[in-house]
């Protein structure tokens, strides 16, 4: 009777085991995913302060302006819903242009260690005396995805960085790079100088 029963047993184990084997041994890891990010329709409205210029920026953004010693601004744009912030500095020009852009492509520069790629737009229109560059600067842990700055050449210059309030996987926020990237040149693109 034991014997019936241990066999009995064994049986059911073996089928059991039989069923469980899987007939595919090619095992591979799931890809890694990320959530849906879902993004609003992009609005514009005109920042027209007692800055010395005109812009059009998100509806999504606050302003946050500070003025600073020798005529120097800071503009703050928040993104409160992306966790983003475009941080903008204006310098009135002192004959200093040129030591002005050697700093802008020096702050560039800085970023290469961690760039896969860094690619640049001049800026030439001389009847809105606008002149600059902007950098898109590609890779996942870069830490300012989009940079520029702009100047009259003669009196004012104007530079910004895009920053996310958190630690780099710019893979994983790409959609929200490439949405805050098209409301930054809509903001470059209507600046006006006053």
């Amino acid at each position: 009777m034991n014997r019936n029963i241990f066999l009995y047993f064994l049986l059911i184990g073996i089928f059991v085991l039989g069923a469980c084997e899987k007939k595919n041994k090619n095992i591979a890891p799931k890809p890694k995913g990320y959530f849906r990010i879902d993004l609003p329709e992009q609005t514009y409205r005109t920042l027209d302060t007692t800055l010395p210029f005109t812009m059009a920026i998100s509806q999504y953004a606050e302003a946050i302006i500070t003025p600073k010693d020798s005529g120097k601004i800071w503009i703050d744009l928040n993104y409160p819903k992306f966790a983003a912030e475009l941080k903008m500095t204006y310098f009135p020009i002192h004959q200093n242009l040129r030591e002005r852009m050697i700093q802008e492509r020096e702050m560039v520069e800085f970023h290469y260690v961690k760039a896969d790629d860094v690619e640049y737009s001049i800026i030439s229109d001389p009847d809105s005396r606008m002149f600059g560059q902007i950098y898109d600067i590609k890779g996942a842990d870069v830490a300012t995805p989009f940079q520029f700055w702009v100047s009259d050449s003669t009196h004012h210059f104007l530079r910004g960085s895009l920053y996310f309030n958190f630690p780099p996987n710019n893979d994983s926020i790409q959609p929200v790079i490439d949405f805050l990237h098209n409301d930054l040149l809509k903001l470059v693109n209507t600046l006006q100088w006053k």
